[in-house]
């Protein structure tokens, strides 16, 4: 069988309008599928532009289309009239109004005032046109009665009559094929063979009339002949969207074989069809219908247009028990603050919106997910049901309530306080905890501090709690009968008002661990433990991955809690910003560590719940190919890895099916490249990190042979001559390769440190791996985590009273953000910066800055000094004891202007150190 070659019908005159396609049609060599007779033909001369080429062409390989079908019948009603403007000049007078009244408005306001015309006489015109009645024709005729009327304005255009090139294409026909759908175009496989008109007579009705009688068969020999019939072909009327069938109105394609039918239908407004058989589509046969012929359908409500009744059951209401089903998210939704169900009328939604609204918050997130909540303390089970069984709960926000409920369950708490402000909206959710014995609620507008204590403070709320403050010399003690519990989370980012101070939640969580150190908001009860719910990018700046997240806040985060574990996040990549990353050894190694820890506690990761880091790291171990962070070159996590990996299997399976292009070998080369220049870019690094070993080592054979007064020439020679090369290295550095040196080497410095010591990331030293958070497990669906935060206590130096009325604590917070301000700059320099002669009395004096054994580093200068953002929290406590015994400390007050002048030069954009604070921070 030859080739079909499928023309789509706006593409037939392109396809033609080639030679090369004619030739190969002459030569029998394709067969071509003419477009449908009923779509338009435009512009037949460029068909007939080029029908010199092929005269006397046979074309016997030309698939014919099939009979279009007959016109559908036209319905009466009121709106398909259109009233014309009498005007002839108007744009309306060609295509007008569907009311009379519209049509009345038009004249008077723009065509009152013409000379031409008169309103009145146009105004008579206008009462003149009768209304058009329209009466249902039978289903053989193609033509609509109209009852007519004198005025050319109000006729309709009356039926197109078929052209002659489509009754050549319909004597093509040999047999009727079936009707298909409009999306749909079917190509018949059609022998080189003269096509005869062979349909059958069709079946006598009452409605049809009887076709004539067969004629011979047709042969079409020659393009001229259809190239003769585009001359007479009239270019048609684009096709228009088909008209909604009512319930009642019958489609055309309805047909009756009985005699009774036939009354039926000549009776249809007294009687109408089924449904059923008015909504079916065109070209689709007719559903069958099991009812009796005759029998009155069911009354059905008119549908609106737009959005159609759902399938699903109906959604439970709010009640009691909605926190105990699976339609929690539904029941929430029903509220109508988050938005409106399909159940719902608009007018009855916009109501309740309106009623809700006055006591709701509709930015707030609540947990949905029951299996989230079970899986979260099951894991948490072995760390927190020994602690806080039979403990006070202070549960803030605690919304639907599912999350508290299961909190409860599993510690059966003495006391169950709950903090709702907006109770009037959740109390049908609340309702089965609050039953419970020892659960109450109290609604204060938590986020003010002073309206929250004291509906803690009233009677009979915690009885058993009370104010514990600690003299400076005193050591604060966990408080175990108290757990705080906070839902935080927002689907929309909420800006506070206080400069400088990111979102409204982040401050919160600021202060909620600032209190720590002064003893304030829950820690007055003692050092509590805390259970946060925040939005997944909050936690970054008090729980950083990286050194190069390592902030202020997160430095003061780790002085004052003894850990910060997220419980449960999204399962996503450390960072979006590749320059936010660490090597990948790194990652696997700490991931090994942290399985050993929670094999030990007795954590186990539930089910599906496994972050892809453990994946990653499970599959390397099973394949023996877990690798040591410092052995090797660092494994820097680039855009281009798996881009690589994707397109070296694309190309093979292109190349397999020959579509592969130029475009898509460019794009191969260029990824390839940059792959080649991370590998050049990794071995780099690699040398560069082994060369400050090796010059680490040669620094303390010096130091050593100096204290044994011994020469140690050898040694001290190659020292300098490594020195000299590497800082010469260093000045040949471009500024991204310095970038990258100085980040590899801060985060192997903060991961590789004595088991003494241990890592300086609280993330490195966290007792559990996160579990797997979806977004959909929350309503509205976002990105959310669950903080465990323990606080700890200070040291007694940092407790201590200061002069002019301040702590050390307070000292220590403003040297630290003033460090900061250049967190990448070795510690020496900045320390000058902060006081003259601090960088001699102070870290001259620091024994774990000098000391690789307590995490320390014997060299100087930029490229292997310490910075601030990798010392650790032991470091930071030796330098306020050493800044609290240096002579020459200037005073808070001074302290609080160097601050400001510091703030000053950072906006300016100027680094005390390089003058280039761009480069290194």
């Amino acid at each position: 069988m030859l080739p079909v070659r499928h023309v789509a019908p706006a593409t037939i005159l392109r396809s033609l309008s080639s030679r090369r396609l004619i030739n190969n049609i002459a030569a029998g060599h394709h067969r071509l599928r003419l477009p449908s007779s009923r779509l338009p033909l435009h512009h037949p001369v460029q068909l007939r532009h080029y029908a010199r080429f092929t005269q006397d062409v046979p074309l016997e390989h030309v698939a014919a289309e099939s009979k279009p079908k007959p016109p559908r019948e036209r319905f009466n009603e009121a709106n398909r009239a259109r009233f014309l403007c009498p005007v002839p000049t108007c744009k309306y007078a060609t295509h007008g109004f569907t009311a009379k009244t519209s049509l009345k408005r038009h004249v008077e306001a723009l065509h009152g005032k013409e000379r031409e015309y008169t309103l009145g006489e146009l105004l008579k015109k206008i009462d003149a046109i009768p209304n058009m009645r329209m009466r249902r024709q039978p289903a053989s005729s193609s033509e609509t009665e109209i009852d007519a009327t004198s005025e050319p304005w109000t006729q309709l255009d009356p039926p197109q009559e078929s052209s002659p090139l489509t009754s050549i294409l319909e004597a093509q026909e040999s047999n009727e094929r079936p009707k298909t759908t409009r999306r749909r175009r079917k190509v018949v496989d059609l022998e080189p063979q003269p096509v005869a008109d062979t349909d059958a007579a069709p079946k006598p009705s009452p409605q049809t009339v009887p076709p004539p009688e067969e004629e011979a068969p047709t042969t079409i020999s020659t393009l001229g002949q259809l190239l003769g019939a585009l001359d007479d072909e009239v270019p048609s009327k684009p096709r228009t969207r088909r008209k909604r069938v009512t319930d009642t109105e019958a489609p055309p394609e309805v047909e009756h074989s009985s005699q009774a039918s036939h009354q039926l239908s000549n009776t249809s407004e007294e009687q109408p069809p089924p449904a059923a058989q008015a909504k079916k589509r065109a070209g689709r046969p007719p559903k069958s219908t099991s009812k009796p012929i005759g029998t009155p359908p069911e009354q059905t409500p008119a549908k609106r247009r737009g959005r159609q009744p759902s399938d699903k059951p109906p959604q439970p209401e709010i009640t009691a028990d909605c926190v105990n089903t699976m339609h929690l998210q539904d029941a929430l939704l029903h509220t109508c603050v988050w938005g409106r169900p399909e159940d719902i009328t608009y007018q009855k939604a916009r109501v309740l919106k309106r009623d809700m609204m006055r006591h709701a918050d509709p930015k707030r997130v609540n947990i949905v997910s029951e299996k989230l909540c079970d899986d979260v303390l099951e894991y948490m089970k072995p760390g927190l049901l020994e602690r806080h069984k039979g403990c006070d709960i202070i549960d803030i926000s605690p919304g639907a309530g599912l999350w508290s409920r299961k909190l409860n369950d599993l510690l059966q708490p003495r006391r169950h306080v709950l903090v709702e402000e907006d109770y009037k909206l959740y109390e049908p959710f609340l309702k089965p905890l609050v039953e419970r014995e020892g659960t109450k609620v109290i609604e204060p507008a938590w986020v003010i501090w002073k309206d929250l204590f004291e509906a803690l403070g009233q009677e009979g709320v915690l009885p058993d709690q009370r104010v514990r403050m600690y003299e400076p010399h005193e050591t604060p003690e966990r408080n175990d009968s108290l757990l705080v519990v906070i839902n935080m989370m927002s689907h929309a980012r909420r800006k506070a008002k206080a400069k400088k101070m990111g979102t409204l939640p982040g401050m919160i969580l600021y202060q909620l661990i600032s209190s720590v150190k002064m003893q304030g908001l829950f820690q007055k009860y003692g050092l509590v433990r805390m259970l946060i719910w925040v939005d997944d990018s909050e936690k970054s700046q008090f729980l950083p991955k990286t050194v190069q997240r390592r902030k202020a806040a997160g430095i003061q985060a780790e002085l004052v809690t003894e850990w910060i574990h997220e419980v449960a996040g999204t399962d996503g990549e450390p960072s979006k910003t590749y320059a936010y990353r660490r090597d990948n050894h790194i990652n696997m190694e700490g991931m090994g560590t942290v399985l050993a820890r929670m094999k030990e506690g007795g954590y186990k990761v539930p089910e599906g719940r496994e972050s892809a880091l453990m994946k990653s790291y499970l599959m390397l171990e099973k394949e023996g190919q877990v690798r040591t962070a410092g052995e090797q070159s660092p494994a820097l996590a680039t855009k281009f890895n798996l881009v690589q990996e994707e397109l070296d299997k694309l190309k093979v399976t292109k190349k397999k099916e020959g579509t592969w292009s130029q475009r898509d070998h460019q794009e191969y080369l260029r990824n390839r490249w940059l792959t080649t220049q991370t590998v050049k870019h990794q071995t780099a690094l690699g040398d560069w990190l082994a060369k400050l070993d090796e010059l680490t080592e040669l620094k303390l054979q010096v130091e050593a042979a100096e204290k044994e007064n011994k020469r140690g020439t050898i040694a001290r020679k190659r020292f300098e001559t490594l020195q000299a090369e590497l800082e010469k290295n260093w000045e040949d550095l471009d500024q991204p390769s310095r970038l990258r040196y100085l980040v590899a080497r801060d985060n192997l410095r903060a991961f590789k440190r004595p088991a003494a010591v241990g890592p300086v990331l609280m993330w490195d030293r966290r007792q559990l791996e996160p579990l797997k958070v979806q977004p959909e497990e929350f309503y509205p669906a976002c990105e959310g985590a669950l903080l465990d935060i323990q606080p700890r206590a200070l040291e007694s130096l940092l407790r201590a009273k200061c002069e002019e009325g301040s702590r050390m604590y307070d000292q220590l917070d403003l040297i630290i953000r003033n460090m900061f301000l250049q967190p990448s700059a070795p510690i020496g320099p900045v320390a000058e910066g902060l006081w003259v002669g601090a960088g001699e009395g102070v870290l001259g004096k620091m024994r774990s800055i000098h000391d690789p054994a307590l995490g320390g580093t014997p060299l100087k200068g930029l490229m292997g000094e310490l910075n601030l953002r990798t010392l650790s929290r032991a470091q930071l406590v030796e330098f306020a004891e050493k800044w609290q015994q240096w002579p020459f400390k200037p005073t808070f007050s001074e302290l609080v202007g160097r601050l400001g002048e510091a703030e000053a030069e950072s906006a300016e954009g100027v680094n005390a150190v390089t003058g280039a604070g761009s480069i290194l921070d």
